[in-house]
């Protein structure tokens, strides 16, 4: 997640660049959306963020915070990243330690019942998050941004020790 995160940082960057290169008035793009029934650019990092929170919350059996409205606008969502990438490198091994072997209930919107949580790091935690970077990356690629596959996937050198370039 902590790379996603990174991704998601990028792509701020990117918007930012958009709007400058294709006189997009300053701020649009945050209001963007791939379709009329989903979220904007925006909300796709605020969201993803309060994913983050709710997630960690329930593989670490801790209660959730309340989902957090971070204002539209480059500053405060790239300070949201920074606080929740922050929030994830200071996780202990002992407060996740067992959370595959936990079951977790789930309620809608999404679905409804209960998971072991293998499958809810698998089916839910992880495809959920990076949701939130693929309708970003669509919304983007869609507006004319010049990113692709090797965007989406960040700089694998930050964690991997390796050069794949």
């Amino acid at each position: 997640m902590i790379h996603g995160l990174n991704v998601m940082d990028d792509y701020l960057d990117h918007a930012q660049t958009l709007e400058r290169t294709k006189g997009f008035e300053p701020g649009s793009i945050l209001g963007e959306r791939l379709a009329p029934d989903m979220l904007t650019f925006g909300e796709q990092f605020s969201v993803g963020c309060n994913k983050v929170d709710a997630h960690m919350a329930n593989l670490m059996q801790h209660d959730p915070l309340a989902p957090r409205n971070t204002p539209m606008m480059y500053p405060a969502l790239k300070a949201r990243l920074l606080e929740t990438r922050r929030f994830l490198q200071n996780v202990q091994p002992d407060e996740i330690a067992g959370a595959q072997s936990h079951t977790y209930e789930l309620t809608p919107p999404i679905v409804r019942g209960w998971f072991g949580g293998d499958d809810y790091i698998r089916h839910l935690v992880l495809p959920d998050f990076f949701f939130h970077i693929s309708i970003a990356h669509a919304i983007l690629r869609h507006l004319g941004a010049t990113i692709g596959k090797r965007d989406y996937l960040g700089n694998l050198t930050q964690q991997s020790g390796g050069d794949y370039s």
